[in-house]
């Protein structure tokens, strides 16, 4: 088989159709005939080699692989290698809908890949048994290492879709990627629209068009276009409002242009500053409703929100080949320190050591209350080094702090922590889990001190 001189030029989807298109009937029939004797070895490959990966087993149970998932696999097998012809559009859309099921899952696709490595060589082996001439091998030895990784390409490309519709689709966290005050901005984009609106029945009154001003243009649109475009995206009734925004502003253009005329536009226009003032009520109401993700004490981030940033961080490690690392701190002895101080004091405590960890991470990190006296911090594009030397900063500032009391007395304490880094391959419990197990070693060896899951193990 030769490829075509435009090959690399073409659609990924019109590469895939030319191998098959171009690959002798006698190869592919070869294969299929591989798949149907021996697929069977081919998925306990498969599985064998991931069950023996400690960030694959998370995901796996012999028994689940036994009843369930072998049978599965050998199905896609034999459809990616069948004894007729190709439904092209059925077997894009599996690969697609497998992508999707790893994506829920979290399996992420270097995994897969590594599993689909040694059906390729279960095949290929096999491919030298069943075709005698060279020529023939090759061509089923590229035949078969194209079909995989093109299917591989497809359902890398859903896993990604899927991981990111995740993240788009929880409006509650995009309000806290803003960092604002939800109610101070409502009131403030209220103000803005009224002070727009009362300029633009100015101008009408006193028959002065071409100072109209487009919503676009005023201080309430700009607002819009950039932190509102942020907070309420892919919401039904932002959609409405840049509609409405829009059709107001074309009418604007047209009369301060003279390109058409006055008549009904007063009303069109108190219509419009109607709609757009109802919308963006309805918008900010349904923002409120989810406004109880900030911990009233520390005012870091409740759990709440601790999947949806960590998946966005799984899905922008993966796609972008970064790392990222997360960090679970506890105070020592806190306990101690409610016991002989008072509760009102233990919370002092907490708001003073919540204070230095937003001081010393960077703008770009989330910060969550995790439990009682423990805190969790996503520190984004950052190696296990990198974390380290944060946590020992926070564990430094701690321990060499005075924490004032209301009561007139002062407190000192220390924090212990743990440090887990994403590399690919890990579902969020077991990243955590890893944090957990690091941070039990730190108390373990004397507490006031900072370990990483590698060390710890």
């Amino acid at each position: 088989m030769f490829f075509a001189e435009n090959f690399v030029s073409l659609t990924v989807e019109e590469q895939w159709d030319y191998i098959i298109a171009h690959t002798p009937d006698r190869i592919r029939h070869g294969l299929g005939e591989i798949v149907r004797r021996n697929g069977r070895t081919c998925v306990a490959n498969f599985y064998e080699a991931l069950l023996n990966r400690p960030d694959a087993a998370v995901f796996l149970e012999r028994d689940m692989v036994e009843r369930r998932l072998t049978g599965s696999l050998l199905a896609w097998l034999e459809r990616l290698f069948p004894m007729r012809e190709t439904d092209m559009p059925g077997l894009r859309a599996l690969q697609e809908k497998v992508g999707s099921v790893h994506a829920q899952l979290e399996i992420s696709p270097n995994l897969v890949s590594y599993g689909f490595y040694f059906i390729k060589m279960s095949i290929n082996l096999l491919i030298g048994e069943y075709f005698e001439t060279k020529d023939d091998q090759l061509q089923a030895v590229i035949y078969c290492q194209s079909m995989v990784d093109f299917a591989m390409t497809y359902m890398n490309k859903a896993y990604n879709t899927d991981f990111r519709k995740k993240v788009e689709q929880d409006q509650s966290f995009k309000m806290f990627s803003l960092g604002q005050d939800l109610n101070f901005e409502k009131e403030t984009q209220k103000t803005t629209f009224f002070d727009w609106s009362t300029q633009a029945l100015f101008c009408l009154c006193e028959q002065r068009l071409g100072d109209l001003q487009t919503v676009a243009e005023s201080q309430f649109g700009l607002w819009m276009t950039h932190k509102g475009q942020t907070l309420f995206k892919g919401t039904e009734d932002f959609v409405l409002l840049g509609d409405l925004i829009d059709t107001i502003d074309r009418r604007i253009v047209a009369v301060r242009g003279g390109a058409a005329a006055l008549d009904g536009f007063p009303a069109e226009l108190r219509n419009g500053i109607r709609d757009v003032t109802f919308l963006t009520n309805r918008l900010f109401q349904a923002m409120e409703a989810l406004q109880s993700g900030l911990d009233p004490l520390t005012r870091t981030l409740t759990r709440r929100f601790l999947d949806v940033v960590i998946q966005n961080e799984i899905a922008f490690s993966l796609t972008h080949d970064k790392v990222f690392s997360i960090v679970l701190l506890d105070v020592d002895h806190f306990k101690k320190i409610n016991d002989a101080n008072g509760h009102l004091a233990g919370d002092e405590a907490l708001r003073h050591v919540a204070e230095i960890i937003l001081d010393t991470v960077r703008s770009n990190d989330f910060v969550f209350r995790y439990g009682g006296e423990e805190f969790l911090i996503v520190l984004t594009e950052s190696s296990g080094a990198e974390a380290v030397a944060c946590a020992e900063r926070i564990r430094s500032r701690l321990e060499n702090s005075v924490i004032p009391c209301s009561t007139g007395s002062t407190l000192s304490l220390t924090i212990s922590g743990g440090i887990a880094t994403f590399r690919g391959g890990l579902k969020i419990s077991t990243l955590i889990d890893r944090a957990d197990r690091a941070l039990y070693a730190a108390k373990d060896a004397g507490r006031n001190r900072i370990e990483i899951y590698d060390r710890a193990a």
